[in-house]
């Protein structure tokens, strides 16, 4: 997830610092042991679009297009009680409780899950206690406006930081994992 220093999530991008090749590889060395994406409706379609237009038009760079394909390869679960259709085939509509359907995928065989976004649908899992861990890219920039990721976590996490990397684009990757969370998803 993409926040700025004071913790600030918006629709509007401005903020965000462009990607780079280094920031692009972390992304890549982080998705090669993830098999499952979700995403919550406010982000989908904007998302789906994106990716869908990377594979078959121009103007996309190198890394647009690698994520494309990754994520046209990779499942998807967007969580929805409005949408009637994805429009992707590697991708299934869930309607029902959040917190039940992420426990029984973690008892399912497979790598590990990434929260795509938004703000919300990621404050939602948070508060679920079923992050194992988390990695936030905060973008040197402040903002004072717009939504928290954190705005309505019901409680307490204790984390342990695993990593820091920063980026030549001035962005720091944070990468902690939460204490006492739920198991993750066997191999």
């Amino acid at each position: 997830m993409n926040t700025t220093l004071d913790g600030m999530v918006t629709d509007e991008l401005s903020w965000m610092q462009p990607d780079t090749d280094q920031s692009w590889d972390s992304l890549f060395e982080m998705l090669t042991n993830v098999d499952l994406l979700l995403l919550g409706n406010g982000m989908w379609q904007g998302y789906r679009d994106y990716w869908k237009s990377a594979l078959k038009e121009t103007g996309f760079n190198k890394n647009e297009i690698k994520y494309a394909r990754f994520a046209n390869r990779t499942k998807h679960l967007v969580f929805s009680s409005t949408l009637k259709e994805t429009g992707w085939a590697n991708t299934t509509l869930v309607a029902g409780d959040l917190k039940q359907c992420i426990q029984q995928i973690k008892m399912e065989n497979g790598k590990d899950i990434q929260i795509v976004g938004g703000a919300q649908f990621a404050s939602k899992i948070i508060n679920s206690g079923l992050v194992d861990e988390y990695r936030i890219m905060v973008n040197p920039v402040i903002l004072g406006r717009g939504k928290s990721l954190y705005s309505n976590l019901v409680c307490q996490r204790t984390l342990e930081c695993l990593k820091v990397e920063r980026m030549d684009n001035g962005v720091v990757i944070l990468w902690y994992k939460q204490l006492n969370s739920h198991a993750s998803r066997p191999e």
